[in-house]
């Protein structure tokens, strides 16, 4: 949601993992454009399989690392996410330079590192910083009578838009 999928707007999903993200854009806005960039071959083949079974095989999947990788993609962004590598060096500068004026900046980190770099970076640009936390329930003891909520990990989010 809080990339508002636009009629004609193009996202880059960086760190796409599974394609997630970028198959429910195009699903979201069926004249959109999405590009999933993702190191690992077998992601990126997870990625083509995903997309071709939930009805959106134009999803363009662009192999290699990034931030290098970014600059091959000749499509200007007007939505970036950023699910996986915030912590690397440059890659959400080389996001930020890339995207147009309006565009949108998310990015989800897990580790302390990616949080430090998120807060960095909403510093310099902007911003808004969410943490979201889940539980699960799950019994306590043996007996399994009694419940509590075992917290999984966090994610903290940056949101940001390019003026």
């Amino acid at each position: 949601a809080r990339l508002m999928p636009l009629s004609g707007q193009t996202l880059w999903d960086v760190g796409a993992g599974s394609g997630a993200v970028a198959i429910e854009w195009l699903r979201a806005e069926p004249s959109a454009k999405a590009f999933g960039v993702e190191r690992d071959p077998k992601r990126a083949a997870v990625i083509a399989r995903n997309a071709a079974n939930l009805g959106v095989p134009e999803l363009k999947i662009v192999e290699g690392e990034a931030p290098g990788i970014l600059s091959g993609i000749e499509t200007v962004p007007d939505a970036v996410f950023v699910g996986g590598g915030v912590s690397v060096p440059g890659l959400l500068e080389a996001c930020w330079d890339a995207l147009s004026p309006g565009g949108r900046l998310v990015a989800n980190g897990v580790t302390l590192e990616a949080e430090q770099r998120l807060l960095s970076f909403r510093n310099e640009f902007g911003g808004d910083l969410t943490r979201m936390a889940v539980s699960r329930a799950a019994p306590v003891g043996p007996v399994g009578r009694l419940h509590t909520f075992q917290p999984l990990k966090q994610v903290t989010q940056l949101v940001t838009i390019k003026k």
